[in-house]
């Protein structure tokens, strides 16, 4: 393998965030077969762990020790908190997948980037029994110029090994430009549906009436439910599902900046109920909240699903929105 020097930053980068999330994978399983969660309510439906602050100060202390002048975002703010244990490998399969990058990152500066960490995404299906464990995911997104463009996605709870008694993890990562990868398995191709009805998958634990009204203006289609923004988001990459739809408040950057790189990667987009974008560049007055719901598709746009919201719904969302920008500017 050539020096890191010759390597280009963004694969450096993603190749050590991969060797982290695996980390940060071992530390929830540890935490969790030890029953030691220590979980305490942030919010309605909104916990918190030692295992999502044990992550977080591991994905952070980890590539902030290697990449000095990144900036990071992480849903449990800003810790403060010693952490010696640091990985610091170069995942190898990244290494080489990603030698050749296109040229528009060739001009990227550690400075220039931002990274933003969920690192457990899931945290409500953590704390149940193991059935629900497979939805629980660590994310970890770059942007760039106000956009994701690289994310790693892993899954720790993927597949139980009866004949080591425990858990394999299952680790994707993408970069826009080049695509997305599976670690084990290679660069990842996911084909639109046309052949089925198409399949929605949403949120289980925040479900409105208002979102259900919505969700049945979109004709001929089948809704499935599950929990954590990446695992939904992965339903998309595994074919289980078309759209990923959550038309209201409440996810963060940190949700959605890792699997809207990878869903890019493949070819697909992610937008607000209105059919727009959200930047991902943090400044002083920046709301890290997806205050327009958040739509994933595996098309280019999503204008065929954006005109199926009715004016209730979009109303209610800016009256929601409106109540978010209050909150920050307080």
């Amino acid at each position: 393998m050539a020096s890191n020097t010759t390597v280009p930053l963004l694969t450096r980068l993603i190749a050590a965030a991969v060797n982290v999330s695996q980390k940060s994978g071992r530390i929830l399983r540890e935490v969790k077969k030890s029953g030691e969660m220590n979980v305490q309510e942030k919010g309605f439906n909104d916990f918190v762990t030692k295992a999502d602050f044990l992550s977080q100060l591991n994905i952070i202390k980890s590539l902030e020790k290697q990449f000095p002048k990144l900036k990071f975002c992480g849903e449990e703010g800003d810790l403060k908190e010693d952490y010696f244990d640091l990985e610091l490998s170069l995942n190898e399969t990244v290494l080489n997948e990603a030698k050749i990058l296109p040229d528009a990152y060739n001009s990227i500066r550690e400075e220039d980037l931002i990274v933003w960490v969920d690192p457990l995404d899931g945290t409500r299906e953590y704390t149940m029994d193991y059935s629900m464990a497979h939805e629980v995911t660590v994310l970890i997104g770059v942007a760039w110029n106000g956009r994701p463009i690289a994310g790693v996605v892993n899954q720790p709870f993927y597949k139980f090994q009866q004949e080591s008694n425990s858990y394999l993890d299952r680790v994707l990562w993408g970069i826009v430009g080049l695509g997305s990868f599976d670690i084990t398995k290679g660069k990842i191709s996911v084909a639109q549906n046309t052949l089925t009805l198409p399949t929605i998958v949403t949120t289980r634990s925040h479900i409105t009436e208002l979102i259900q009204k919505n969700l049945s203006l979109i004709p001929n289609k089948q809704i499935i439910h599950s929990g954590g923004a990446g695992y939904k988001a992965l339903n998309l990459i595994d074919s289980k599902a078309d759209y990923y739809i959550y038309p209201r408040n409440g996810t963060k950057r940190w949700d959605t900046c890792a699997p809207e790189a990878l869903i890019r990667s493949v070819g697909g987009c992610m937008t607000d109920i209105f059919g727009n974008e959200y930047s991902y560049t943090k400044n002083e007055n920046f709301i890290e909240e997806n205050y327009y719901g958040i739509v994933f598709s595996l098309a280019k746009d999503n204008s065929n699903i954006c005109c199926h919201f009715n004016q209730d719904l979009k109303d209610e969302i800016e009256a929601q929105a409106e109540k978010v920008r209050q909150k920050y500017r307080k």
